[in-house]
């Protein structure tokens, strides 16, 4: 009889064992799962529409007309949550996988399917600083692409902001910006956003306050301003940091 029990008792206790043995390969596909798009760098448009279905049944904003989306920087800045404040009118897209040539070559899906009026593109730093040129090749697919689609009449272009992180590249942010300021001249209906006088301070230099401690993700009180921005493409309000053509704020 003791010896029953015993061998009960051990079995017992190897089967405790086992289960964490067992679970874990659950814990490793949801842990891989969330960090699905931090980690892959496969951006083919399968992997695109994957995670757009995924996102799509989290949240769903079937009436929103201002599509806002954007690559590594943006997603950091956790901008969905301005989603909540304009359910019907905004709708957010932020992943690492949304660099400009991905949204072009993948535009029918990352674009076109939700027939935005407006679409707000956020541009990395590494889109200016280190593939400029085939982040204006991207935006030229994307520019026809939208007349080809007959979306978003409205195109707003964010160019990076040049944040404490990246103070000691500002030159070659500002050169990016001017040159993006002259590619849209004579493109209808695309303007271009000015984040870096939205986040500046009086005297017009960027704002560290704005920003987490590593000079890089976009703070609350940074959010706040941008979402008010965004909001305003969507109705919510009038934007005031719209810079036209000729590089004056509406």
């Amino acid at each position: 009889m003791k010896q029953q029990l015993y061998s009960e008792d051990e079995s017992m206790r190897f089967s405790w064992l086992l289960i964490p043995i067992l679970a874990l390969p659950l814990v490793v596909a949801i842990v891989a799962s969330n960090d699905f798009t931090s980690k892959t760098s496969d951006n083919s448009c399968e992997t695109v529409q994957i995670f757009l279905e995924d996102t799509d049944r989290i949240r769903v904003s079937k009436d929103a007309s201002t599509l806002v989306i954007g690559g590594s920087v943006f997603s950091q800045w956790k901008m969905r949550s301005a989603k909540k404040l304009a359910p019907n009118q905004l709708r957010v897209k932020a992943s690492p996988l949304f660099t400009p040539a991905t949204i072009a070559k993948c535009f029918e899906r990352t674009v076109a399917h939700y027939r935005p009026i407006t679409m707000v593109l956020f541009l990395d730093d590494t889109d200016a600083l280190q593939h400029a040129e085939a982040t204006f090749n991207a935006l030229d697919e994307i520019d026809d692409l939208r007349t080809y689609w007959s979306v978003s009449p409205s195109f707003v272009v964010v160019p990076p902001a040049i944040t404490p992180a990246l103070k000691s590249q500002a030159k070659a942010l500002r050169d990016f910006e001017d040159s993006l300021a002259t590619w849209m001249k004579n493109k209808a209906g695309i303007t271009m956003l000015d984040i870096n006088t939205l986040l500046a301070t009086n005297s017009g230099d960027i704002n560290p306050l704005l920003f987490w401690p590593d000079g890089r993700t976009l703070g609350k009180e940074g959010c706040k301003r941008l979402q008010g921005a965004l909001l305003g493409y969507a109705g919510v309000k009038s934007p005031t940091t719209d810079v036209t053509l000729d590089g004056l704020s509406s």
